[in-house]
């Protein structure tokens, strides 16, 4: 990304990058509440929190999402004016995600909820929100309350790829607990249960891995 022309000409011109390694930052991290990498955080000049993007985006695609939020266009702020005169799901889930990434547990929980709550239980946009609030508890090490989410949400989109989804992401919480047991047993129940899905080599290698952990250097 970064050492694209096009990106590297925004930078030089238009706006001021600072790199930072979140694992060695720690406080900086903590104190714009950054919860996955990669993450760009727009700051204003007082260094206000004007909005952020999660993940890669294409060159382009990304230097003019930041140009759109620094003229405060899709920013939560944008996004929250217009939920005060629009009823719409999609809206009410990019707000939802936007406070997951800023680890406002409760106010995405709100909008994941709304976003259910204006549609049906178990269509696409409800499945999403399901996922999103059970991968926000992960994400904050309430690993039971995540747990409990997807192994409901797997009996609830039966026959679904979310019923898939939740299925893997309850082997992959199961491991970040450091549960062995439940984690192997759940990363075998996925490969049985999907031998054909593109998760099952994932599973299959996680197994290997639980039954032969590396080593520890003291």
């Amino acid at each position: 990304m970064f050492t694209d022309t096009e990106v590297i000409e925004f930078f030089t011109n238009e706006m001021l990058l600072v790199k930072l390694n979140g694992n060695e930052d720690t406080l900086t991290k903590a104190e714009y509440r950054v919860s996955g990498y990669p993450t760009t955080v727009l700051l204003n000049s007082e260094g206000r929190d004007i909005d952020r993007i999660i993940g890669y985006r294409p060159p382009g695609e990304y230097t003019q999402t930041l140009v759109d939020y620094s003229n405060g266009i899709g920013t939560l702020d944008d996004l929250l004016r217009r939920a005060g005169s629009e009823e719409d799901r999609n809206l009410y889930y990019e707000i939802a995600e936007k406070y997951k990434y800023r680890s406002s547990l409760v106010e995405a929980e709100n909008w994941f909820d709304r976003v259910i709550e204006a549609g049906e239980p178990t269509d696409s946009l409800s499945g999403m929100s399901r996922l999103g609030k059970a991968d926000m508890y992960q994400r904050a090490g309430d690993y039971r309350r995540s747990l409990e989410s997807f192994v409901k949400m797997a009996e609830d989109f039966k026959g679904t790829i979310y019923e898939e989804t939740a299925d893997i992401y309850t082997a992959i919480v199961y491991n970040r607990m450091e549960d062995t047991t439940g984690a192997m047993a759940a990363f075998q129940k996925f490969m049985e249960k999907y031998p054909e899905s593109e998760d099952a080599e994932y599973a299959r290698e996680q197994i290997e891995r639980l039954q032969n952990p590396p080593e520890r250097v003291e």
